[in-house]
């Protein structure tokens, strides 16, 4: 499953970068007695084998020099499956950071245009990202005097309130996860009550990862075909909307729902914020999928929206598995 056993490195499009990083490295004294590992090797996605001009094309710089500005490319190997990219030895494009805030103002204090780079991106500014329906949960969520009444005011009977769900874990709730998306203001609202959350995202038509970061919250900039970095039972809570169904496939969301059940800890949270379902057998699928991990059903609401579509929201809690 890594690249170093798909990739054929003798082909002639494979650039010398790309081979130098991939080649096996015998250790200097033999058999590692703790690993059992004779050689080091360098991992990259296996999928990457089908992009390999698209990598080679990643892959070619000049060494201690500056980065071509394309982490627009990189984040398209990275929707091809080609994840982990290779590391690479060139200094990435640096980007003046400007006019950023001490927390907790700069949660909720305006970005800087100047401080994010635009490069392979249609806006080129915030105010051009204002109201644009980019995701199910980003529509307007560049604009803060609009997603400032996130989770403290309710819209319909499928939102929760932040502090009704901390009320359900008892005051155990210090760090969290969430794979909704969006600008960041999940995790902006529970870092308020002083909650760590590490928010999942992508740069998917604007700066996402750089807009989370100047409000001095933690992005993750990864698909979420990866698996995830974290060690088992580690989070508190994960927070997850319509982006929990990758691609709309059974399969794939059942593989998502199995890490992400690792990653929380038992008696942790699940709060699946706004789900749509686009049919009525979508959402028995999903009930079913839930049941089946035996989560209790602490909320637990369906209904329709504005758009007449039908949404589900609930807080689930982790069993204690013997």
């Amino acid at each position: 499953m890594l690249g170093y056993e798909s990739i054929d490195i003798s082909r002639p499009n494979i650039v010398p970068e790309l081979k130098l990083f991939l080649q096996r490295h015998q250790l200097p004294l033999g058999k590692d007695s703790r690993t059992g590992i004779t050689e080091m090797v360098s991992s990259v996605g296996h999928s990457c084998g089908k992009s390999t001009d698209l990598l080679s094309q990643y892959m070619s710089y000049k060494v201690f020099d500056r980065c071509p500005d394309d982490w627009s490319l990189g984040q398209k190997l990275i929707l091809r499956a080609c994840e982990p990219l290779p590391r690479r030895r060139c200094l990435a494009k640096t980007v003046q950071k400007q006019d950023l805030s001490k927390s907790p103002d700069s949660l909720w204090r305006s970005v800087s245009n100047k401080s994010v780079n635009w490069s392979g991106l249609g806006c080129k500014s915030f105010d051009c990202l204002k109201g644009k329906k980019l995701s199910k949960e980003c529509v307007g969520c560049f604009d803060l005097g609009v997603e400032k009444d996130r989770f403290v005011k309710v819209k319909g009977k499928n939102d929760f309130l932040i502090d009704d769900v901390l009320g359900l874990g008892s005051g155990k709730i210090r760090i969290g996860f969430d794979i909704s998306g969006g600008s960041g203001t999940f995790a902006a609202r529970m870092a308020e009550k002083n909650v760590t959350v590490i928010t999942n995202t992508l740069n998917n038509g604007a700066p996402f990862s750089e807009f989370i970061a100047a409000r001095g919250l933690f992005p993750l900039f990864l698909s979420l075909d990866h698996r995830f970095p974290f060690l088992d039972n580690v989070f508190d809570l994960i927070h997850a909307s319509s982006g929990l169904d990758v691609e709309g496939k059974a399969e794939k969301l059942e593989f998502l729902m199995f890490d992400l059940d690792r990653v929380l800890k038992p008696r942790g949270l699940f709060w699946l914020d706004n789900f749509y379902c686009a049919n009525d057998e979508k959402k028995k699928e999903l009930t079913r999928m839930i049941e089946r991990f035996g989560y209790k059903k602490l909320k637990w609401v369906i209904g329709e929206k504005a758009d007449a579509q039908v949404y589900l929201s609930a807080v689930l809690q982790k069993p204690v598995r013997a």
